[in-house]
């Protein structure tokens, strides 16, 4: 098991970071080079070629803020996201800082485990990705059902924190059910309704807060539960990359 307050103070990316300038509307920085893609079959299949070495590093900066969940879990499911989008690189990379901090076998484990868990669900089909950024704005598809989403969050970006703000809200339930934990789910559930870097903001302001107490720094999370995490924000990056991608090669290539 992982002590969360080993993890959960740590982030990925400031929030004010969250969605970098230049990926505000969609859009990667200006790309390096483009070069021709090997052939893999993570990347999505006939839509999108796969990313060229400048474009992996672009994604990596371009990573939307993953606190206030366990560091370890979102450099995991980044780790996954990135070989699964065709930065085979970047991935390597990930995993062996990963190795140095959690083990390598159990690093091992928790990415095939949580990819495996992505399989059995579905939701982590690259074309079903596509499908789902193709469909109407106000609609969030999923495996078997579809999420109606509050206007405010019918943007691509607005869609990412949306599905963040329900992953917190759930992370939240694994925590000792005291009052700063009920407010930090409160939060989550807000900037699921406002999709807005504002209530962003004030979910990490509440994360700061709620790491100061003992038995939130003393929490602990089951394997199960770390699976679940690291494949729910593996779909999330997955879908958030594929979108960058898909915007920018139907800017500049039509």
């Amino acid at each position: 098991m992982i002590q969360a307050a080993l993890l959960l103070g740590c982030v990925l990316l400031s929030s004010v970071a969250a969605f970098p300038r230049n990926t505000q509307n969609g859009a990667l920085p200006p790309q390096r080079a483009i070069t021709e893609p090997e052939p893999t079959s993570h990347v999505i299949s006939g839509k999108i070629p796969a990313p060229a070495p400048g474009t992996c590093q672009d994604l990596l900066y371009a990573a939307p803020s993953l606190a206030p969940l366990p560091e370890y879990l979102s450099l995991l499911a980044l780790r996954v996201a990135l070989e699964d989008i065709g930065c085979p690189t970047e991935a390597h990379s990930l995993q062996l800082q990963l190795s140095g901090v959690g083990g390598k076998d159990n690093t091992e484990t928790l990415i095939l485990e949580s990819q495996k868990l992505i399989k059995e669900q579905g939701t982590g089909d690259n074309e079903a990705i596509l499908r789902g950024l193709g469909g109407s704005p106000g609609e969030l598809k999923r495996v078997g059902r579809s999420v109606t989403l509050p206007e405010t969050c019918t943007s691509e970006e607005g869609r990412v924190l949306y599905e963040l703000g329900s992953v917190f809200a759930e992370f939240a339930e694994k925590l000792p059910s005291i009052d700063v934990v009920r407010e930090f789910k409160a939060s989550a559930a807000n900037v699921t309704q406002k999709c807005t870097i504002e209530s962003w903001e004030h979910l990490e302001q509440v994360r700061i807060k709620m790491m100061k107490h003992p038995e939130v720094r003393n929490a602990t999370l089951s394997i199960e539960d770390e699976i679940y995490i690291a494949a729910r924000l593996t779909v999330i990056l997955n879908r958030f990359f594929a979108g960058l991608l898909l915007n920018y090669f139907q800017s500049y290539f039509g």
